[in-house]
């Protein structure tokens, strides 16, 4: 057995185990043959009780410069036939021919690759389909008053005049808090319009008139949202499992993403107009609000 082969058994016993932590799971085992009436060796073992009785899977690897063929198949089936196992499964980074692939699912034997992004000869770098949603808003402010008394609203205002609130405690200004509230998602992201928001928490407050007076005041804000689509592949960075090669699906118990960064999002994904337009079934969809920042 060459060094490969026994890191990729190794490697194997360890997926196994995290995708099974309450199972025994042997490493390199011999299992006594029915038919062949002498000792088979096992490169992973797991065992399960179930009440009263015990569950043996063989699991064996196969470090291929090739896919494994029909015959590989076939010769497993008859190691699974001898010692009496439950189930099987065969574990080969290069995969399986489509022979292969019929033989076993008649066989009803798993055919695995693994997926792991720890550094060794097998490693992964995976992605995973996504859809990042966007989210822009365009502000305009409005005042209204009804109290008798002159206004004069310099045009600097909204971003300058400070709001009391009734006991005359400083609430800041108009502009700084509605980028506050955007930025932190406490208004309406849906695309499209919203009328007369507040931007306090109470729609009337107290203002400067400009004459030396403060006056009550309803101060709102409107936004029109628009989104913009963009469709790529979000790397995992971290990730120990299997791929099931007989239904392409991934089997694991927890992955990690990369940090992502938007102006590479808008620089390199497809952007797209709406969900259908997405050359695969994404995995992830991630929302987003582009925020207001103070020049």
């Amino acid at each position: 057995m060459t060094k490969a082969s026994r890191d990729l058994e190794i490697l194997v016993a360890r997926i196994q185990k995290q995708l099974a932590p309450d199972s025994e799971v042997l490493h390199d085992v011999n299992l006594y043959g029915r038919q062949s009436k002498r000792k088979r060796q096992i490169d992973v073992l797991v065992r399960q009780k179930i009440g009263q009785y015990e569950i043996q899977i063989v699991i064996d690897c196969k470090d291929y410069a090739r896919p494994v063929d029909v015959k590989g198949v076939e010769e497993f089936y008859g190691l699974l036939s001898d010692v009496g196992a439950q189930k099987g499964v065969l574990v080969c980074p290069k995969g399986f021919s489509e022979a292969a692939k019929t033989r076993a699912e008649g066989l009803q034997i798993d055919l695995y690759s693994p997926i792991d992004t720890d550094p060794h000869k097998w490693q992964a770098k995976p992605v995973i389909p996504a859809l990042c949603d966007f989210r822009t808003a365009a502000m305009s402010f409005g005042l209204s008053m009804s109290a008798p008394y002159p206004f004069t609203m310099p045009n600097d205002f909204f971003a300058k005049d400070i709001v009391y609130d009734k006991e005359k405690n400083e609430l800041g200004n108009m502009l700084d808090k509605a980028m506050d509230k955007w930025n932190t998602g406490r208004f309406p992201s849906e695309p499209g319009e919203h009328r007369r928001l507040p931007v306090f928490d109470t729609l009337e407050v107290l203002t400067d008139n400009g004459h030396g007076m403060t006056v009550p005041v309803d101060m709102y804000v409107s936004l029109r949202v628009e989104r913009q689509i963009y469709f790529g592949q979000f790397p995992i960075t971290q990730i120990s499992g299997f791929k099931d090669e007989l239904s392409g699906g991934i089997i694991t118990n927890a992955f990690t993403v990369g940090i992502l960064d938007p102006d590479e999002v808008d620089r390199n994904w497809k952007k797209i107009n709406t969900e259908e337009e997405a050359p695969i079934e994404p995995v992830i969809y991630l929302t987003g609000l582009v925020g207001w920042v103070r020049e």
